[in-house]
């Protein structure tokens, strides 16, 4: 049964309404399947009425990925896709403004 977002914790409010941002951010750092993982995170906040650990796995490998946590390791997919990002390019802002929230959300 879906949840009633009347009553939704903060994290999951956050990542529901952001979740077309949060999509094309994770996209951009991650690839293919940063951005298949994103929706399933969505899907599962929106079905599952409490947290659970892999809700919580999730939640952290989101903020890894918007933190740019693991850019500096050759062998992850992040490092060739953070590469590829001007640093200049608004999206840059917007991926700092998504972490922000999520991180305020998860507080």
């Amino acid at each position: 049964m879906p949840r009633d977002f009347l009553s939704a914790t903060p994290h999951t409010a956050f990542i529901v309404a952001n979740a077309a941002a949060l999509c094309s951010a994770t996209a951009l750092l991650g690839g293919p399947a940063a951005e298949a993982r994103v929706q399933r995170l969505v899907d599962d906040l929106c079905l599952t009425p409490s947290m659970t650990p892999r809700i919580c796995r999730e939640l952290d490998a989101l903020e890894d990925l918007l933190s740019l946590e693991h850019v500096h390791d050759p062998d992850r997919v992040e490092a060739e896709h953070f590469a590829l990002i001007d640093p200049t390019d608004p999206v840059v802002d917007e991926i700092c403004l998504l972490l922000d929230g999520l991180r305020e959300a998860r507080s």
